[in-house]
């Protein structure tokens, strides 16, 4: 049976939209990121042209370490004296990893968005966006889900199959829903869980409660559910809590799912997403005719030698524009034609930012970045 926003859970959500996605605005028009899926660009054959707005600031970005940049006029690269705490910066640069001065990577209140469509760059407010992302700890999770704009602003499960490995243990995963029930209300953030130890029968933990107080973008000082693969052990931690510990295999806060291995916490865990490769291609439609009972069979396919020849990682630090402010699959690398919308360490200035070109780039280089800043409303 196809899925849909009507269905007996999802239905009583309509009137509480705000919880299922931590949003901090309405989503508006063109407000797409791929939780959903990378807008089409409206600004001509030359989606750069739309950043001829603002101001520009050239990265260089260097072989090895961070180089910072402040985004107020005029952008310019800062050295702080202490990159944990100095909030005289905004967004830092490594590889092709782009960071914000936020949670891990900073004291700051720097929140982001995106990619947006080019166009968004030409006005001088902010675009109204669905939510707005700290830089955490993330890994094979991060794509999930499907996020469904307006009017429901709903988030669908991919039922992508995922892989943990715990030692010598192997478990396969897939998330079935977001949504559950308590007290006979429908509440977001309160997951159902399909998981195995490979070669043993499928399990499922229902309800296991993400919603980390119940606020729109969950509360690090509450407690939130976490699950052993192993003995289905269910334990409530807080953010802190969760990461100095060897009780779970993932935890669950609002839309995120952690692993408990690298920044994620002191386990060792390592996890893959088998189906990666499918994201940037999935597109609404297709997502609403998967099922639970539709998807078994792929969760059932998952063996010992799915997992041969991977790489399985914990989490790591993530931003907004981790894995999509560069061009997929493009060597030397190249930026995405895209606008990002960044909120400064005070949690109060907010700015658009566009990568025009890199110059020098190669594969695991952008080389010097030509990007746009431009202050918004």
């Amino acid at each position: 049976m196809k899925r849909s926003f009507s269905s007996v859970v999802l239905a009583s959500l309509v009137g509480a939209a705000a919880l299922t996605v931590a949003c901090s605005e309405e989503v508006g028009s063109g407000a797409k990121n791929d939780a959903g899926t990378i807008p089409e660009s409206d600004a001509g054959d030359d989606p750069g042209a739309a950043f001829d707005a603002g101001e520009e600031l050239r990265v260089p970005v260097p072989e090895t370490g961070r180089v910072y940049a402040k985004l107020e006029s005029p952008p310019a690269l800062v050295t702080p004296a202490d990159p944990k705490t100095d909030l005289g910066w905004d967004l830092a640069f490594e590889g092709l990893d782009v960071y914000t001065n936020s949670g891990p990577s900073g004291s700051g209140a720097s929140l982001a968005f995106g990619p947006l469509d080019p166009i968004a760059f030409l006005d001088d407010a902010a675009p109204q966006v669905p939510f707005l992302t700290a830089d955490k700890a993330g890994g094979a999770f991060i794509r999930w889900y499907f996020y469904e704009g307006a009017p429901n602003h709903a988030l669908y499960s991919r039922f992508h199959v995922f892989g943990v490995k715990d030692g010598d243990k192997l478990y396969k995963v897939q998330i079935l829903s977001y949504y559950g029930k308590r007290d006979g209300a429908a509440v977001s953030a309160l997951y159902r869980v399909r998981y195995a130890e490979v070669g043993q029968p499928a399990k499922e933990a229902v309800d296991l409660d993400g919603t980390a107080g119940g606020t729109t973008s969950g509360d690090p000082s509450a407690p939130s559910e976490c699950l052993d693969l192993g003995t289905g052990a269910r334990t409530m931690l807080t953010t802190a809590e969760a990461r100095a510990s060897s009780a779970w295999h993932l935890c669950f806060r609002r839309q995120d799912v952690s692993v408990n291995g690298e920044a994620g916490g002191p386990r060792g865990v390592g996890a893959i997403d088998f189906d990666a490769e499918k994201t940037a291609t999935e597109k609404f439609e297709d997502i609403l005719d998967l099922t639970p009972e539709s998807e078994l069979a792929r969760f059932d396919a998952i063996d010992a030698a799915s997992f041969e020849g991977q790489t399985l990682r914990g989490d790591r630090v993530v931003s907004a524009f981790s894995g999509l402010w560069t061009e997929r699959g493009v060597t030397p690398a190249a930026p995405g034609k895209f606008a990002w919308l960044v909120v400064g360490p005070d949690g109060k200035k907010k700015y658009l930012v566009g990568f025009a070109r890199f110059e020098g780039a190669t594969a695991t280089s952008p080389g010097t970045i030509a990007m746009r800043v431009k202050a918004v409303k």
